[in-house]
C-alpha cells in the first residue's frame, strides 16, 4: 500500500502566471502606443496650425499693401488721401481680427505724400511709389505688417 500523500501538478499555476504577466506586458505597451500617438498628433496640430494661418495673415498683409499701391484713383473707396488713408488702414487693422487664433498684432500706416491734403485727388503715379520709408513729395508710405 503506499502511504504518501497525492501530489499536484503545478504546471497550471506555472502556465497561468506566465500569461499574467504577458497581459501585463501587454497591456503598459499598449498604453505607451496610446500616449505617444497622443502627444505626437497634439505637436503637429499645433505645429501645422499656427504655422499656416500666421503665413496666411502674412499673405494677407502683403496683400492690402499691394492694393494700396495699385489702386485705382477713380474708385470712390480711396479717389482722394484722405480715403485711401482711411480705406487701407482699416483693411490692414481688420486682419487682427480675421487671425485673431494667432495673436497677430499688426502696424497699420498708411501717410499721403508730403504736401497733400485731405481731399486731393490720388494719383497712380504717387500710389505706386508707396512703400515702407517715410513719406515725401510724391510717394506716401503705406505699412501693414506684424508688429514685433
Amino acid at each position: 500500500m503506499n502511504t504518501t500523500p497525492p501530489t499536484r501538478s503545478e504546471a497550471g499555476l506555472t502556465t497561468l502566471e506566465w500569461l499574467l504577466i504577458v497581459a501585463a506586458v501587454a497591456g503598459l505597451a499598449a498604453l505607451a502606443v496610446v500616449l505617444v500617438q497622443n502627444v505626437v498628433d497634439d505637436t503637429a496640430e499645433q505645429l501645422g496650425g499656427a504655422s499656416a494661418r500666421e503665413t496666411a495673415a502674412n499673405v494677407a498683409a502683403d496683400t492690402v499693401i499691394r492694393e494700396a499701391r495699385t489702386a485705382d484713383p477713380d474708385d470712390a473707396r480711396y479717389n482722394t488721401w484722405q480715403r485711401w488713408e482711411l480705406y487701407f488702414t482699416a483693411r490692414c487693422e481688420r486682419l487682427e481680427i480675421l487671425y485673431s487664433d494667432t495673436n497677430l498684432d499688426v502696424q497699420a500706416k498708411f501717410v499721403r505724400p508730403n504736401g497733400k491734403n485731405d481731399n486731393d485727388p490720388t494719383t497712380t503715379a504717387d500710389l505706386n511709389k508707396a512703400d515702407e520709408a517715410d513719406p515725401a513729395a510724391g510717394k506716401p508710405q503705406a505699412i501693414c505688417r506684424r508688429n514685433t
